[in-house]
């Protein structure tokens, strides 16, 4: 069944921009020329279909609740940071046990426009069509689990680099919204703006503080820092190298999920690397606009190790609240995860791994992992 499931999304799936509006589809559409790969053409209907369904309830949405979003009084998030592949998922899964805090689940993420008035009744329908597991490392998932921001925002502001997935062919436009270096200040306000909205809509939903996760974030400290200056960040690293080898096989499992033009594999190396430096560059440039005592860091070794003790002194770092509330939940879901076994990956060639020694020697110095030149 979960096999069914996956062959649906990749060739008649909703991409990456499943709950988008009617014109903000054609928007992009035109944008790229209309240039749609043929392996992809089926995915048009479900699209179009859908958007014209969100369209529909996106004004009765607004008609419902903007006075009431408006008018809330909304707290500063705890934002998780790192690359993608860093363990952001599992540090989100486990802050998100603590019911003091919520969190956006992959249906708020795919329809951000029309959650509030939908989800009741087409969650439980689309849940249906949703493998359990994830293409790229078989973790949990499921329309009710924690999940990256990212999506909602890409598709309602169409400003973010996951937008490069679908359209490879303009990856270079699409890409400067990873961390808005050099996108005009209109942009930046658009962008703003529909993860202020967002947040908003996910607090009058669940009257809780949040918890977002999205690796692209780790890019836009700035950014995050002008809507909420009192914002909580927690950043998880990662061995550069794991990182490259696990980014490199989740590109391959979901480029034909995502993507609207075909996107050749060979190319997947190079735009992990120069996506990796960019984030980083844009990190380890802002992360010295946190106020002290607002930045909590963690390593990915750390927390797959001893995760109850890493999110003890997370807690404490962060002024998160009192930790024996949560701690049991804690325990027993860290030991049912225990038996999780990793991916294993093929071993990265020297032409490789000597350019991403050279091109991620900042990240190397900053978080100390030892740079190699084999794979001894």
């Amino acid at each position: 069944m979960s096999s069914n499931k996956n062959f649906f999304l990749k060739h008649f799936g909703p991409s990456c921009i499943a709950g988008i509006t009617a014109s903000d589809l054609l928007i992009l559409l035109a944008e790229n020329g209309f240039r749609v790969s043929p392996k992809y053409w089926a995915k048009l209907p479900f699209l179009m279909g859908s958007s014209v369904v969100s369209t529909l309830f996106k004004a009765i949405e607004q008609a419902f609740y903007d006075s009431k979003l408006r008018e809330l009084q909304v707290q500063s998030p705890i934002f998780i940071l790192g690359n993608w592949r860093s363990g952001t998922t599992h540090l989100h899964n486990l802050l998100c046990l603590d019911e003091r805090y919520s969190f956006s689940n992959m249906f708020q993420t795919m329809y951000p426009h029309t959650f509030l008035t939908c989800e009741f009744w087409a969650r439980p329908l689309l849940d249906l069509m949703t493998p359990k597991k994830r293409f790229m490392d078989n973790m949990k998932q499921g329309l009710q689990e924690p999940h990256e921001d990212e999506m909602a925002l890409c598709i309602a502001s169409r400003r973010s680099n996951m937008l490069s997935w679908a359209f490879p062919r303009r990856a270079e436009h699409y890409d400067r919204y990873l961390s808005f270096e050099g996108v005009d200040e209109l942009e930046r306000t658009i962008w703003k703006r529909e993860l202020d909205y967002f947040v908003r809509k996910l607090t009058l939903k669940t009257g809780k503080r949040l918890v977002l996760k999205s690796p692209n974030h780790t890019a836009r400290i700035k950014l995050l820092l002008e809507l909420y200056p009192d914002a909580k960040f927690l950043h998880i690293k990662r061995n550069p190298y794991d990182v490259f080898k696990s980014m490199c096989h989740m590109t391959s499992e979901v480029v034909d999920v995502w993507g609207l033009q075909y996107f050749p594999p060979e190319g997947i190396p190079d735009m992990v690397i120069e996506t990796y430096k960019r984030l980083y560059d844009a990190y380890l440039d802002q992360v010295g606009l946190i106020p002290d005592g607002n930045l909590h860091e963690v390593a990915y070794e750390n927390v797959v190790d001893s995760p109850v003790e890493q999110l003890e002194q997370t807690y404490s770092a962060l002024g998160l609240g009192e930790f024996e509330t949560v701690r049991p939940k804690l325990e027993e879901y860290a030991a049912a995860k225990s038996g999780y076994k990793k991916n294993k990956h093929v071993e990265i060639p020297d032409e490789q791994r000597q350019q991403i020694n050279a091109e991620w020697k900042r990240v190397f110095d900053a978080f100390g992992y030892e740079v190699r030149t084999s794979n001894e």
